[in-house]
């Protein structure tokens, strides 16, 4: 059986994808509120921050 999790988060990491999913979310009519929007960015910006942060760079050597 495939895996579609990390089918998933491949395409998560794709600019294209937030671009279709704001296409949809407009083509089924879903508005959101401007304040709602801004409390949803916030959140977004302080979690992918923290995952920047704890997140090692690629190729660095491992911890011991």
């Amino acid at each position: 059986m495939v895996s579609v999790l990390p089918y998933l988060i491949d395409r998560m990491k794709e600019p294209s994808t937030y671009a279709g999913i704001g296409a949809l979310a407009a083509t089924f009519g879903i508005h959101v509120d401007d304040a709602v929007l801004q409390g949803v960015v916030q959140v977004a910006i302080a979690v992918f921050g923290l995952a920047a942060v704890l997140a090692p760079e690629a190729g660095a050597p491992p911890q011991s």
